[in-house]
């Protein structure tokens, strides 16, 4: 519901009712899809829950004894770039449902230099997130799991402080730590 409609997405459309069509209609790079006998409605930036209820509105006012059903088609792709400490560095295409961790998989994931604590989400210049994977692994916590959209630049960081444990404990590995953690933070 809370995807964002641009240029390039499908809608399927099924008018059932006094009018019984279907239409495949593709937005447009103004941002339009034109219905036939409506004409244009603008939909870029509208979220999917938006667009279905603007359409379904427009076609019962519209065509009388008319309902609508609307669906996603084929998503658009968006080009995104993958810097720093990857193991694959570069522009990638993924799908516009795409978040963060879809696209560090994608690219190969982090290099053994690269911080799994410090991942940067850049939007036109401006830090959106600051990703920690730990937060994924250990806690099970996606809330920083940021969607991604066309132009945007995921930062790999260098690895930072790290510490190794080993012994009577549950993971024994080498962790990486934020600058204000201590000792007590590492055994949890």
């Amino acid at each position: 519901p809370d995807y964002l409609i641009g240029p390039n997405d499908n809608i399927k459309i099924i008018l059932y009712g006094s009018k019984n069509k279907k239409f495949e209609l593709k937005v447009n790079r103004d941002g339009d899809i034109f219905i036939p006998e409506l004409g244009p409605l603008s939909v870029a930036g509208l979220t999917f829950q938006n667009l279905q209820r603007l359409i379904s509105d427009t076609i019962t006012s519209q065509i009388i004894g008319t309902n609508a059903s609307e669906t996603m088609g084929a998503l658009r792709t968006i080009d995104i770039f993958i810097l720093g400490a990857a193991n694959n560095p570069g522009m990638y295409s993924v799908t516009a449902l795409s978040t963060l961790t879809n696209a560090i998989f994608q690219s190969g994931g982090i290099d053994i230099t690269g911080s799994l604590r410090n991942i940067k989400l850049k939007r036109n210049g401006e830090l959106v997130s600051n990703f920690d994977l730990y937060d994924l692994f250990i806690d099970g916590n996606t809330s920083g799991d940021t969607r991604l959209m066309q132009g945007d630049a995921i930062l790999i960081e260098a690895i930072g402080k790290t510490a190794g444990v080993r012994g009577e404990v549950n993971r024994p590995s080498i962790f990486e730590l934020k600058e204000e953690e201590t000792l007590s933070d590492l055994l949890r």
